[in-house]
């Protein structure tokens, strides 16, 4: 089912049975490639569903997802359109195993670890709304 997914949008006609079935999907994807390429498991296992669930409800790239622990986001990366790279995560010159703004829209923020979240969403938020009062005037 993943192939088909290029981005978020492509979730959202998806039946609760096959969201479910998706998640499982997204799970063998990562143990797989973890076990091969190294990588964060349980913290990406932990949050399947989470994601797609936020893929589901919000509109990415619209709705910007800010990542506290960046070694979450494989199921997001999965979703995000870039399965057919995937499999070079964690590798010299392929995918980043944190969101990188240079790989995705999707990614409006670079996090590694935690504690920068909460700042980096705050300037987002004021750089938001700075941009639509100037363009109001």
């Amino acid at each position: 089912m993943i192939e088909e997914i290029k981005s978020p949008h492509d979730i959202k006609g998806l039946t609760l049975e096959e969201l479910k079935a998706l998640a499982e999907e997204l799970r063998g994807l990562i143990i797989e490639r973890v076990s091969i390429n190294g990588g964060h498991l349980a913290s990406n296992l932990g949050v399947v569903e989470l994601t797609i669930a936020m893929h589901y409800v919000f509109n990415s790239p619209r709705d910007k997802f800010i990542w506290d622990v960046g070694h979450q986001s494989y199921s997001h990366k999965l979703l995000t359109g870039r399965y057919g790279l995937f499999h070079t995560i964690r590798k010299f010159g392929g995918l980043s195993g944190f969101p990188k703004r240079s790989e995705s829209p999707h990614d409006p923020f670079g996090t590694g670890h935690s504690s920068t979240s909460i700042s980096a969403a705050l300037g987002i938020i004021e750089a938001r709304d700075k941009r639509e009062r100037i363009s109001r005037l």
